[in-house]
């Protein structure tokens, strides 16, 4: 591709063709980015181009990806999700990203994996996922009949456990955590040859998740908000979301770059620590913690991004906030209130990080900010009842019925 110029390694900087490396960096064994020439580009799309796009998915910023083989593109809307102002918070906009095929930001890095793989002919995907990703991988899977394996741990969701079945996924349940799953997987796709599509480790993944931002800065009017707020597991999320600003910057898109808010659950908080500890130090590190949130899309010991997470909040002057998880659980109803999205815990706390850094005066009132929602609540609907109070059934009495509604209305 004359758009790619290669990879670099995240932690030493050195810099491999693509034909030298595969997921990680052969001198280090770190993870990768991939390297443009914003040059070539920019020679193939601009926004003027983009006003007369009518192809409303992430696929109207091809130009901008590491695949070619867009003919092989699942033919699912991927993308283009709504950006939601608010009525209260003159500052405040939520990114849907429930509204994606299977629910989940995850389609996004799925999308351009699964061409890389398909590319690549690999006969099989595997994963391993809290849920999120891999019923993502599923969805786009099914749709262009590749196998998908995928590992779960025991905490997993029923609702996403059922997607990844329905979809026809070989799933392999783990009587064990996360990171015990995706070192199983990590040594399967060794051992028979599959693709890995693992988040964190694959670069590719990162590619897809950008996409994010070129649509916040395009539905912005091409006005770069001042903060975007993104809840964070492994950080790859807000990498690949830093990575899409960075893009549209260095190709004369947008002016300016926004500051990013890393927002963690104070019971996954790894990222939160690292940036803690750079601040006092400046050393780049992060640290393995233990996970115990709710937020299962986010509860990782080990941050398999955590490194490019941490950079991209350094290199944007933003900030990293944890919050409880009775904080994430209450902005699940609050998002609902304000805004009709139903949202699953991970998705609410990038909005319960922004409601707490404004009310530390964080936030000027005239600071445009961008919550990413990156999961629907139906993923997690005993969470969501966790925090709203069933009512008891009523017999079957239109007295009883009518006493019941007024005493509520």
């Amino acid at each position: 591709m004359k758009t790619v110029n290669g990879f670099r390694c995240i932690k030493c900087t050195k810099e491999w063709l693509l034909t030298q490396a595969k997921y990680v960096c052969p001198s280090c064994g770190n993870n990768l980015d991939i390297v443009y020439d914003y040059s070539e580009i920019s020679k193939k799309i601009s926004r003027k181009d983009l006003q007369h796009n009518t192809s409303y998915n992430m696929w109207r910023y091809q130009h901008f990806y590491p695949v070619d083989n867009l003919c092989d593109k699942p033919a699912l809307h991927i993308g283009w999700t709504p950006l939601y102002k608010s009525s209260h918070t003159s500052n405040l906009y939520i990114k849907d990203d429930g509204r994606n095929p299977s629910a989940s930001f995850k389609d996004r890095a799925s999308a351009i994996a699964l061409l890389d793989a398909i590319y690549k002919k690999s006969p099989c995907i595997i994963g391993a996922s809290t849920g999120n990703a891999g019923s993502s991988i599923a969805c786009l899977g099914a749709s262009v009949k590749m196998p998908i394996t995928i590992l779960v741990p025991n905490s997993a969701p029923q609702a996403k456990l059922a997607q990844l079945l329905i979809f026809g996924a070989t799933v392999v349940p783990i009587d064990g955590n996360y990171d015990q799953a995706f070192d199983l997987c990590q040594e399967i796709a060794v051992k028979n040859n599959w693709y890995n599509r693992n988040t964190g480790y694959n670069p590719y993944t990162r590619e897809g998740k950008k996409s994010c931002a070129f649509e916040i800065c395009e539905q912005l009017n091409w006005q770069v908000p001042d903060w975007v707020f993104v809840s964070v597991g492994d950080g790859n999320i807000i990498s690949g979301i830093w990575k899409g600003f960075y893009d549209l910057y260095h190709c004369k898109f947008i002016d300016r770059l926004p500051r990013l808010v890393a927002v963690q659950s104070s019971q996954s908080n790894a990222i939160f620590q690292a940036f803690t500890h750079y601040n006092k130090t400046k050393e780049l590190s992060v640290k393995e913690t233990r996970a115990t949130t709710l937020a299962d899309s986010i509860s990782v010991d080990i941050p398999r991004d955590g490194l490019a997470a941490l950079k991209a909040i350094i290199d944007s002057q933003g900030t990293s906030v944890e919050v409880s998880d009775q904080e994430i659980l209450q902005e699940i109803q609050g998002i609902a209130k304000e805004f009709a999205v139903f949202a699953e815990p991970a998705g609410a706390t990038s909005v319960a990080g922004f409601k707490k850094l404004t009310a530390q005066n964080m936030i000027k009132e005239n600071e445009k900010c961008v919550c990413v929602v990156t999961g629907n609540g139906l993923k997690d609907v005993s969470s969501a009842l966790s925090v709203v109070n069933r009512p008891q059934p009523i017999a079957p009495d239109i007295s009883k019925i009518e006493e019941y509604i007024h005493r509520r209305i």
